[in-house]
């Protein structure tokens, strides 16, 4: 299966009731690399915003912890036989890809093009909720 395109991402991250964020895939040489970066307002509601995003995944079993145990270690065209990334409609036959989301930390930053890292700013979110 192939990527999603930004537009797609956003379109599919909204049908889920998630708003406030703005997509972009992540390429690596081999092309996509499986991966959406969703980018949000540098303030208070985009840090509410993200990460009423990270417990919406969690919730329903899709979050960081989730993704680590299903992730292949590098993708291959077998990734949409791996029951954890895909989910087959038992009427139609239809695949649907499924999705995993998280809040980044610092170590996620290596996953991340050069041009995003440039423009990322880290804090702890530990001393920005004390703060508040």
């Amino acid at each position: 299966m192939e990527g999603f395109g930004n537009k797609t991402m956003d379109n599919r991250i909204r049908e889920l009731g998630l708003t406030g964020g703005k997509s972009k895939s992540l390429y690596g040489r081999e092309g996509h690399l499986g991966i959406t970066l969703f980018k949000f307002a540098g303030d208070d509601s985009g840090l509410r915003d993200a990460m009423r995003m990270a417990e919406y995944f969690e919730k329903i079993n899709r979050g960081r912890k989730s993704w680590g145990r299903v992730q292949p270690l590098t993708p291959s065209k077998d990734d949409e036989k791996n029951p954890g990334l895909v989910e087959v409609d038992g009427r139609t036959g239809e695949k649907k890809r499924i999705f995993y989301g998280y809040l980044a930390t610092v170590t996620d930053l290596d996953k991340v093009d050069v041009e995003t890292k440039k423009k990322t700013t880290i804090e702890s979110l530990r001393e920005l909720t004390r703060t508040k």
